[in-house]
């Protein structure tokens, strides 16, 4: 099975970039979470330095 983040997504971490910085190097500052069913697929991402998230629903 292979996942790939929305458009909605990739906007949100490029924009959080910008207004949380961190230090990592190995790009550990998000996690994301698919969770497909029937109808859509659940996308969450979360920046592991704020606790902020986004979810974005997928056709």
């Amino acid at each position: 099975m292979k996942f790939e983040t929305s458009k909605r997504i990739d906007n949100w971490v490029k924009n959080h970039q910008k207004k949380c910085k961190t230090h990592a190097t190995a790009g550990e500052q998000f996690v994301y979470e698919f969770l497909p069913s029937g109808i859509v697929e659940r996308q969450t991402v979360k920046c592991l330095c704020c606790k902020e998230e986004f979810t974005d629903y997928v056709d």
